[in-house]
C-alpha cells in the first residue's frame, strides 16, 4: 500500500505511530505532477535553504518525543500563499524517515530550492519528500514558467497518473499523466515540460509550460 502524509497532517500522524511503538514502513509516495502539488499546496516559495536544527516541537527534553528538522530559509520569492503568511523563514519536516520527511545532506544545504508546504494551525509550513521539493537548478525552464501562475491558471483541472492499463480520463476537467506507465519513470516529459489548462470551452488539455498559447491561457484566467 503507497503511503504518504499531507505535510498538516504530519504531526498528528508521527506522534501517534511513536505513542503505539510499532514497527512502520519507510515512506513511499504516488505519483504527483508538479502542478497538481503546486495547486493542493498551501505556500510555495523559492528560497535558500542556510540552516538546519532538530527540535522538537512541544519543547519536551524527552529524548524519545517526536523530532523535528528545522529548516532555516531565505525566501527569495513567494508564488502561492500572499494571502496566508507574509514571509516564510523556517520551515519543517520529521525527522523520521516512514512520515516522509526531507532530510537534507550537509552537501545539499545552502541551495536555492522551490519549496511547496502547508501551512499549520500555528502559522509553521511543514514540507514532506512527496510534496514538489527540488533544487531550483534542476527545474526545467518549464517548471520554472509553471510556477509563474500558469500552473496555477490550471488548478481547475485535475491531472490524473495512469497507474495501470487501460487508463484514461473520466471527465473533460482532467488531464491523463502517463509519463510513469511508458518509461517508469514520473519525472518524464509530461512532468518536466507540460502543464494541464483548462480551454474556454471548459475542457483540460496538456500545453506546453513555455508556449504561446499556455501564457494565453493564463492571462484569460487573470483577467
Amino acid at each position: 500500500m503507497t503511503m504518504c502524509f499531507t505535510a498538516s497532517g504530519l504531526l498528528a500522524v508521527g506522534l501517534l505511530l511513536l505513542s503505539v511503538h510499532q514497527p512502520a514502513d519507510a515512506c513511499s509516495c504516488g505519483p504527483s505532477h508538479p502542478q497538481q502539488t503546486y495547486c493542493q499546496a498551501d505556500v510555495v516559495i523559492k528560497g535558500k535553504i542556510v540552516g538546519s536544527k532538530v527540535i522538537a516541537m512541544d519543547n519536551s527534553s524527552d529524548p524519545n518525543a517526536f523530532q523535528w528538522i528545522q529548516y532555516e530559509v531565505q525566501q527569495q520569492k513567494m508564488y502561492k500563499g500572499f494571502e496566508k503568511v507574509e514571509r516564510i523563514r523556517h520551515v519543517y519536516t520529521p525527522l523520521a524517515d516512514f512520515v516522509c520527511g526531507m532530510v537534507l545532506r550537509a552537501d545539499e544545504m545552502n541551495e536555492e530550492y522551490v519549496l511547496t508546504g502547508s501551512l499549520g494551525t500555528d502559522g509553521k509550513v511543514f514540507i514532506s519528500i512527496c510534496s514538489f521539493n527540488r533544487p531550483w537548478s534542476q527545474l526545467t525552464l518549464a517548471q520554472q514558467a509553471g510556477l509563474e501562475r500558469i500552473y496555477e491558471a490550471g488548478c481547475h483541472c485535475t491531472v490524473v497518473p495512469c497507474l495501470s492499463l487501460p487508463c484514461g480520463v473520466t471527465a473533460g476537467s482532467q488531464c491523463l499523466w502517463t509519463d510513469g506507465i511508458f518509461t517508469g519513470n514520473w519525472n518524464g516529459t509530461q512532468s518536466q515540460r507540460y502543464a494541464c489548462s483548462m480551454k474556454p470551452t471548459g475542457l483540460c488539455q496538456w500545453v506546453s509550460a513555455r508556449s504561446t498559447k499556455a501564457r494565453a491561457l493564463f492571462r484569460r484566467k487573470a483577467q
